[in-house]
Parts: structure tokens; sequence; C-alpha cells
């Protein structure tokens, strides 16, 4: 009994374990600009500050943090209380909210890395 074939098989796998260290990063940089745009999109705009503060850094070869180092950013996300304490200012949920939209786009993306690596 002969399988013929197998070669062109280990060739493939091969050469698209070579490729995961390449596709991994891009694929994962372009999802984190996404969603950077989407959260920038609604995020709410007094200065400015808040909007033009939101970043991306690498945690590890397979994963991305997304972040904002603005010191009221929480209070924007999640609402507050006022200086008073009278009464409370309901959150806009900016990062949560685009979040769930890119959770829904990741399919996608990584269907499109998996094909670019066994191509």
């Amino acid at each position: 009994m002969e399988i013929q074939g197998l070669d062109k098989l280990l060739n493939i796998l091969d050469s698209s374990i070579k490729g995961f260290d390449v596709e991994i990063p891009k694929t994962l940089s372009k999802i984190s600009s996404k969603l950077i745009r989407k959260v920038k999109l609604k995020t709410p705009v007094d200065s400015g500050v808040l909007r033009k503060s939101w970043r991306s850094k690498k945690d590890g070869d397979l994963a991305r943090v997304v972040y904002n180092n603005v010191k009221y950013a929480q209070y924007v996300e999640y609402g507050h209380r006022t200086r008073g304490g009278k009464s409370f200012v309901d959150g806009v949920y900016m990062l949560e909210k685009s979040v769930k939209e890119i959770e829904s786009e990741l399919d996608k993306e990584f269907s499109i890395m998996i094909d670019n690596l066994f191509k």
C-alpha cells in the first residue's frame, strides 16, 4: 500500500508553521487597530484628550492590550457620582460596546489569517 501526497502535506504544514509567526502579529495588530478606531468614534469629546489617548501594546506574542491612561477614562466608561453625590452620570461604555462589535468580526479576521497560512 502506498500513500501519495504526504511529502506535499508535510511541506504545506511546515510552511504554515513558519508563516504563523508572521501572520499572528499582523492579524492581532489589525484587530487592535480596528478596535481603537471604533472606540475613538464612541468616545465623547470635551477637550479631545480622552479620545486621543487610546493606545495598543503587545502583551506577549499572542495578545494585545487596548488601554487609555487618562485618569478619568474609567469614570466616563462606567459612570460616576456627581461632586455633591446627589446624582449619577451614566457611563458611555465606549470600550465595552466596541469590544462586542469587534468580537463579531474575529471569525472573519482569523479565517483570512488561516487562508494566508495555507496558500
